[in-house]
């Protein structure tokens, strides 16, 4: 498959010129995670602590990444606790703040906190489906008004957060795309996840919302009425999740974690194990900050067009209660 050549070779092929047996050697996995466990211990950490976004629900991102930590955890030998935040801006605020150390953010997430605090590093994202990149949608009822993004406007619109990429930015920039402001053109707000916008739009609530691919397959199975969702839009395809490390958190402790997670794969029955409760992943990839490059061209072009209409943004509506545990 050309998502294992591209693995390979970005996780083996740093240097052409390295021979074998220092690329095995520089490569030994116990080594790495040794050196990790003592520059953790060194800083005084004995167990991590790992945020992740609420971005369908909580119940939910805790069963998904849960047996993957776990497998982490126990490769390189230290405790992880998983931390999920209230929202997005509440996972970016408990990182910057070294109240965890790691966080799985969404990449327009990544992008604004590292604005605020350019020593927290990326160091990995994953592969799903085959490609390092998923699609957002813009999602109606099959037989409601909006049929397609044109008529969106006037019409009541659920986006998902601020700081979303598939469920705000991404869709921002499709609708100015085709000429409709995504704030002054349309009755937006904020539902928070994107369970919470998959049900606003079966329910009518709203006419149409902005959610992702993953999402809306999950949302079909799990919550009454979604499979009546059809697309009318389809964004630019948009880099998957960033796990990052908050500021002063010792590299030889980021590089035990990049090797522990891009060690669970499809490849093996344990990586396949402890995939499965996350759709379509294959596995984890090294990444660094220029991974995110089109996120911020896509957040410049939003925030100019934005910036001409007074720069405000739709406001946040709660959930619904029955998405509390939706999972």
């Amino acid at each position: 498959m050309i998502w294992l050549v591209a693995l390979a070779c970005l996780t083996g092929c740093e240097n052409p010129h390295d021979t074998v047996r220092s690329k095995v050697k520089a490569r030994d996995p116990e080594v790495i995670y040794a050196r990790g466990r003592t520059a953790l211990a060194d800083q005084g950490i004995t167990r991590i602590r790992w945020g992740l976004t609420p971005y369908v629900s909580s119940s939910t991102v805790i069963d998904q990444y849960r047996p993957i930590l776990e497998l982490v955890s126990t490769r390189i030998g230290i405790p992880i606790d998983l931390v999920v935040g209230t929202g997005y801006a509440d996972v970016e605020q408990r990182l910057l703040s070294g109240q965890i150390d790691v966080a799985a953010m969404s990449p327009y997430a990544y992008v604004r906190a590292k604005q605020n605090d350019d020593q927290i590093r990326v160091f990995a994202t994953h592969v799903a489906g085959g490609t390092e990149t998923y699609g957002a949608y813009i999602v109606a009822t099959e037989n409601g008004p909006v049929q397609t993004l044109s008529d969106i406007r006037d019409q009541a619109f659920a986006f998902v957060d601020e700081r979303s990429s598939s469920g705000w930015l991404f869709p921002a920039a499709r609708m100015l795309d085709e000429g409709v402001n995504p704030v002054t053109d349309l009755k937006g707000r904020f539902y928070g996840s994107h369970a919470a916008v998959i049900q606003a739009v079966v329910s009518g609530e709203v006419m149409a919302g902005a959610t992702y691919d993953g999402a809306l397959a999950q949302g079909r199975g799990s919550i009454p009425g979604a499979n009546t969702l059809r697309i009318i839009a389809r964004t630019k395809r948009i880099p998957f999740d960033a796990y990052v490390v908050r500021s002063e958190f010792p590299p030889q402790g980021r590089d035990a974690l990049l090797e522990a997670i891009r060690s669970v794969s499809t490849r093996d029955s344990v990586g396949r194990e402890a995939l499965a409760t996350l759709m379509d992943i294959n596995g984890f990839m090294p990444a660094t900050d220029a991974h995110y490059k089109t996120v911020r061209t896509t957040q410049s072009e939003v925030w100019a067009a934005l910036a001409q209409t007074g720069g405000s943004l739709p406001p946040t509506v709660p959930p619904p209660a029955q998405l509390e545990n939706t999972p």
